[in-house]
């Protein structure tokens, strides 16, 4: 049976550090127009959620700016900074990030969403 190659644009990968999570160029140019990132984790199916959250957002549902995460893009990524995010995470989902190294996981930009979700099921 012949079967196709089919590009898919929306699946990326994402590396977990110790002080910041990195998101490839693919999913990058997903959330590139994003104000701030909000943080979101299900135990149960053992996935991290980042909504793009608009400015207009933050002020019509009055979200609190100190739970919003700044998302920095370069020309071939996308990092989100913060240690304690990191550490949130590690603990939930009882990760072990090596000390100099990374953790690196498939992920997924959901349209329905607006929102990226990291499978950690299986470590890459």
């Amino acid at each position: 049976m012949l079967e196709f190659y089919d590009y898919d644009e929306r699946t990326g990968y994402v590396s977990i550090y110790n002080n910041y999570l990195i998101l490839n160029k693919k999913l990058a140019n997903f959330v590139c127009d994003a104000y701030k990132i909000r943080l979101g984790i299900d135990v149960e199916k053992n996935k991290i959620y980042l909504f793009k959250v608009s400015k207009d957002k933050v002020y019509d549902e009055n979200l609190d700016e100190k739970s919003l995460l700044k998302l920095t893009i370069t020309k071939s990524y996308g990092r989100i900074s913060s240690r304690d995010m990191i550490e949130f995470i590690v603990a939930k989902f009882k990760l072990n990030i090596p000390k100099n190294g990374y953790l690196k996981f498939k992920a997924k930009y959901l349209l329905d969403d607006n929102a990226i979700a990291i499978m950690l099921k299986e470590e890459i």
